[in-house]
């Protein structure tokens, strides 16, 4: 016969692994949502993009938290990748004095985690856009399409979604 010592130990422990198992269970599903890696932007970076997407058709989306436009451009990135998974976009957040958090939580709502995000640090905006392109001067949304032999080519403004696709996404005979 067991006594009610034993019970309450046992009704405690159990308890205890219920507790440990939920906290598991949830730190694994907090873990395994997919997040941003977010790098502060520079030259070197820059020079990395470019080296990594040689070869391929690439976009270069430039994005602030204060611009509407930019959010509808994001908004057609995330209709694009809802089609093709495998699209090649680098998303460069400029603002200052920006929380990353207000940047992920953006990035987030977009579902746009599986791109590469850059941010600009605090008071090397002006440096970073001279990198990018000497000829720009802050305007937003910028976007550079970039082509197989690394040519850009930059445009200021709301792209047109059929635009995106086309650049985006190879038609059959360019795939081959």
């Amino acid at each position: 016969m067991i006594n009610s010592g034993n019970n309450k130990f046992i009704v405690t422990l159990l308890a205890m692994l219920v507790a440990l198992l939920m906290n598991t269970l949830i730190n694994t599903v907090l873990l395994a949502k997919e997040t941003a890696k977010e790098t502060a932007f520079d030259a070197i970076e820059f020079e990395q993009i470019k080296q990594q997407h040689m070869g391929r058709r690439w976009l270069m989306l430039l994005w602030s938290v204060d611009c509407p436009p930019c959010f509808k451009e994001l908004k057609m990135i995330n209709n694009l990748s809802q089609q093709v998974k495998d699209l090649a976009i680098v998303i460069v957040n400029t603002d200052e004095q920006v929380a990353a958090g207000e940047r992920q939580q953006i990035i987030d709502d977009y579902q746009l985690q599986r791109f590469q995000h850059f941010y600009f640090e605090d008071g090397k905006n002006d440096h970073n856009r001279f990198v990018i392109d000497p000829t720009w001067y802050g305007e937003l949304p910028r976007s550079y399409f970039v082509d197989a032999n690394g040519k850009f080519h930059g445009k200021s403004g709301l792209i047109n979604e059929a635009i995106l696709s086309k650049w985006l996404i190879p038609s059959k005979s360019e795939s081959q």
